[in-house]
């Protein structure tokens, strides 16, 4: 069992986002339970509190007591915690230590000293059980978004814990596998192990969670049943700031102005030097200029490959861009387009969100650049509130 008893948690920078204040919350063996609530309100904050990464690695001001077992959090060693609860973080490249997949699975097991007959039946069963043979022996470095968060799935599955703690485990996987990670979470079920998820993606999980647990501003405002919580209305939901429970419930179509401009592709193709097919072959496409459009397909069917080489990111790529007639090689897209990562870490090089802003700008007056910085930062939080 997990017990929460009056914990209040301040980061050691002092920031109040994600922080947790007056926290009362017990999990019996068994359970499963859904965290949810806006980006900020404290959801992977208590996921660290049950794994022991608070108080034991992140430091901070903490209050109250975490009970798991029923002795207290603070009393065990990580090394202790870790074999007990099972965790699968949102970036899962934080959590790697290998560089191929069938290495990083049995990384936990090895590290509990089980014998080498024991860690290969445990191996055999998980990649079973999340259907990842095709997976086996790869280059972490290879992998996709999504395939890197199944094995992290994977790496926590072999080692038996009787509790998984789990951080948006869907928020790099296609609908396939998101399908797949809904029957892994069955099967923990029906062992009676002990499932606690934070998720922004509520369809998957909500039909299936035992409780949910809705948080904002680092507080339990409310909990519901699944009964409770699946006959929400959509706009109450919405004024919660959480996800639709119906994945389809879209936008009305909206019809595209006509326009001419636009970025035309053709015999466009791009393969890792390893592989021996392309990631990434399109004969010929034609991208209306000004509208949004969205590229979706299966985990490694190639989507961040071609962003990448539509940036002129990846250099190798061969065919033919124009846009609006001329044609772009990659060191004039490079120019002209911008990139946000999957993993945002690849790109943040400073401490501090203006040093961050400045260090894009041409940087020939300092003090002109922060002021045009301070005017946009400023500009964009107006537009996001």
């Amino acid at each position: 069992m997990i017990e929460i008893k009056d914990v209040s948690f301040t980061y050691e920078s002092g920031e109040s986002e994600n922080s947790l204040r007056n926290i009362n919350l017990k999990i019996e063996d068994g359970e499963t339970v859904l965290l949810c609530g806006e980006s900020g309100c404290g959801k992977t904050t208590l996921t660290r509190l049950i794994n022991g990464l608070i108080p034991h690695y992140y430091n901070g001001q903490l209050t109250g007591q975490i009970y798991l077992d029923g002795k207290e959090v603070k009393d065990y060693q990580l090394y202790q915690i870790a074999p007990m609860v099972g965790s699968v973080f949102q970036n899962p490249r934080t959590q790697f230590y290998n560089v191929d997949t069938t290495s990083e699975i049995v990384f936990g097991c090895e590290n509990m000293g089980l014998p080498v007959q024991e860690m290969l039946a445990r191996l055999e069963n998980t990649t079973k059980c999340l259907k990842l043979e095709n997976l086996l022996g790869r280059s972490l470095f290879a992998l996709s978004g999504g395939e890197k968060q199944k094995i992290a799935c994977a790496s926590a599955d072999a080692i038996c814990p009787n509790t998984f703690v789990l951080d948006e485990p869907s928020s790099n996987l296609d609908i396939s596998s998101i399908k797949d990670l809904t029957e892994v979470i069955r099967q923990w079920q029906s062992e009676n192990k002990t499932v606690i998820v934070a998720e922004h993606r509520l369809y998957y999980l909500a039909p299936y969670a035992d409780r949910i647990i809705y948080m904002k501003r680092g507080e339990i405002c409310n909990e519901y049943t699944r009964e409770e919580f699946l006959e929400l209305d959509p706009k109450e939901l919405k004024k919660m700031g959480l996800r639709a429970l119906n994945p389809f419930d879209l936008m009305p179509e909206k019809k595209p102005e006509a326009n001419e401009k636009s970025l035309q592709i053709d015999n466009f193709w791009f393969s890792y030097e390893k592989r021996g097919y392309p990631i990434v072959n399109i004969p010929n496409l034609t991208l209306p200029q000004g509208e949004i459009i969205g590229i979706i397909g299966d985990n490694g069917a190639g989507k961040s490959s071609f962003a990448r080489c539509l940036c002129g990111l990846d250099k190798s790529s061969k065919g033919t861009l124009k846009l609006n007639g001329n044609a772009l090689n990659a060191k004039k897209r490079r120019h002209i387009s911008y990139m946000v990562m999957q993993d945002v870490n690849h790109q943040l090089f400073t401490e501090d969100v203006l040093d961050e802003l400045l260090l894009s700008m041409d940087g020939e007056n300092e003090e002109e650049d922060k002021v045009r910085a301070q005017k946009f930062w400023l500009g964009l939080i107006c537009r996001i509130n």
